[in-house]
């Protein structure tokens, strides 16, 4: 049986900030990279959905385009996630993953990478915070107390 040569694409809401961004620019340098299949806005929940294929296109290359027109990048998660059970068990997923690499990255690429992980750690904990999916006692539960020190 032959391998499948066809992208994986993934959908992804990204839920921004921004007073001044332009949504126009922004979907049209969106769509303009490579591997990207898909990009709307609903400007009512402030979330872009894209539909990306990961090997062909970057979340850093994603949060640039994003950035260059005036968005501040939130918190992102997969786009089928709905309800907020399901956001929440997605949110300490990530959280917990994030706390679990660090001591990893620390050993294995130095303070930079761990503090890159702190960082996204970091960002999951201030959404789930802005959007009440995570109490600052489960915070203190999930984040040993050396990341607590920036949040």
């Amino acid at each position: 049986m032959a391998e499948s040569t066809s992208p994986r694409y993934v959908e992804r809401q990204l839920i921004i900030r921004s007073d001044e961004g332009d949504c126009r620019a922004a979907m049209q340098m969106l769509e303009g990279l490579p591997g990207i299949r898909r990009v709307c806005m609903d400007p009512r929940s402030r979330r872009f959905f894209v539909t990306f294929d990961p090997s062909r296109v970057s979340d850093d290359e994603l949060l640039a385009a994003l950035s260059q027109h005036g968005f501040e990048l939130v918190s992102w998660q997969p786009a089928g996630v709905r309800g907020r059970g399901p956001q929440r068990k997605w949110l300490l997923e990530q959280i917990g993953g994030l706390v679990a690499r660090a001591d990893d990255e620390l050993r294995e690429r130095g303070e930079y990478a761990e503090g890159l992980v702190k960082g996204a750690a970091d960002a999951y904990v201030r959404a789930g915070r802005a959007f009440g999916l995570i109490t600052d006692d489960e915070v203190r539960e999930l984040i040993p107390p050396r990341f607590l020190e920036s949040v």
